[in-house]
């Protein structure tokens, strides 16, 4: 179990890796849609081209919808950045359940990949706005069994530790 638990672990940290980019991206995209648009239209200033109307309904609809997500934009690059920490995390636990050492830290890498997949879903269903559908589902699925395959397992490798410090192996006697 401790082996199927790491390669979850692992393959949860790839797709954590790929939702932190797109993350860390779409809030440096609200974040600086407002600056864009001013940029643009001061740019169009100092080559003495006025914006037509039309464009200048359209930059104020990107500023209004950027200032609705505008909140949001630093709460998406920080999940972004959660979920990097996150990623190095669910690897070294990973690591940890093959070598059968650090149970305490396997507990929190597991508790860390449950933690994220339930943010996400909060993130997108709330910050984002979009409803949570049978995609998000099934890509927080596999996150979220690894996290508890590998806190059972740390309890197990826990357990066999301990084990082994009450009653070590016999020796066996010279020949």
């Amino acid at each position: 179990m401790r082996v199927a638990a790491g390669v979850i672990l692992i393959i949860a940290a790839v797709i954590n890796l790929f939702a932190a980019f797109g993350y860390l991206a779409g809030g440096a995209l609200v974040g600086g849609a407002g600056k864009f648009t001013d940029m643009v239209a001061e740019e169009s200033k100092k080559q003495g081209k006025e914006l037509t109307e039309e464009q200048k309904q359209q930059f104020a609809q990107i500023n209004e919808a950027s200032g609705k997500m505008g909140g949001s934009a630093g709460a998406l690059m920080g999940f972004g950045v959660f979920l990097l920490v996150t990623v190095g995390t669910s690897i070294a636990g990973a690591v940890c359940l093959f070598r059968r050492k650090a149970a305490k830290f396997i507990i929190i890498a597991g508790a860390m990949a449950i933690g994220a997949e339930v943010l996400s879903a909060v993130i997108v269903g709330v910050v984002v706005g979009v409803p949570i559908g049978f995609g998000k589902i099934l890509f927080s699925a596999l996150p979220v069994v690894g996290g508890i395959l590998a806190i059972v397992a740390a309890r197990q490798i826990a357990a066999a530790n301990t084990l082994a410090e009450v009653a070590p192996p016999p020796v066996a006697a010279p020949m």
